[in-house]
């Protein structure tokens, strides 16, 4: 699973229509390069996959005084239902690579806060059969036909198994005692799209 598509897919989602420098400047702005991998090749290589693929769609041009015009995109039915597997993906899945599961953390209250509960305690369940299986590494009769060293290999992957279960009880416990605005909820949701824009494909109600 891309990192750089849930990305893109959820910028261009939140902002409604979105070119492809739109979607550059702001994820920069996140400091993605560092915590995600991405780099702005990969994102544009991204856009033109969501396309590609029919998760986005054209939208028009916009006028630009640095050059050409830019080809505005917006999300359609079938990028919305990928963008909230993809979600949902990172943000269950125990083995997800960080970045991914960065960027589920970015637009977890995309998702209605029902959702995201079951999805955070499978990946609770999930790292905590991770940090049994590294703490067995631990046994003496493991270590014991091993160089000495090798230990401290062993100690490495449990602790930081530890802290990754520690970590997600800790959010598991703040969603569930409500923190932070998710969708369906009053007020504002970070990353959803602006009011009174109906996603792509969808005719505007009088």
């Amino acid at each position: 699973m891309s990192a750089t598509r849930l990305l893109v897919l959820g910028v261009v989602r939140s902002w409604g229509r979105a070119h492809g420098y739109q979607v550059r400047r702001e994820l920069l702005s996140w400091g993605v390069e560092q915590w995600a991998s991405v780099k702005p090749g990969s994102i544009y290589h991204a856009l033109r996959q969501l396309l590609k693929t029919g998760a986005l769609r054209t939208a028009g041009v916009e006028e630009s005084g640095e050059g050409p015009e830019r080809t505005l995109f917006e999300v359609t039915e079938a990028g919305e239902d990928e963008f909230r597997r993809l979600v949902a993906r990172a943000l269950s899945d125990g083995g997800a690579k960080p970045e991914v599961f960065g960027a589920g953390l970015v637009f977890m209250t995309c998702l209605p806060r029902e959702q995201v509960v079951p999805l955070l305690e499978h990946r609770l369940h999930e790292l905590e059969a991770e940090l049994r299986s590294s703490e067995s590494l631990l046994a003496p009769e493991v270590l014991g036909y091993k160089p000495a060293h090798v230990a401290e290999l062993f100690q490495w992957w449990a602790r930081s198994a530890e802290a990754s279960v520690r970590f997600n009880r800790e959010l598991l416990d703040r969603v569930r005692g409500g923190a932070y605005t998710m969708a369906g909820e009053p007020g504002t949701a970070f990353g959803e799209p602006p009011a009174g824009d109906p996603p792509a494909g969808e005719p505007e109600r009088a």
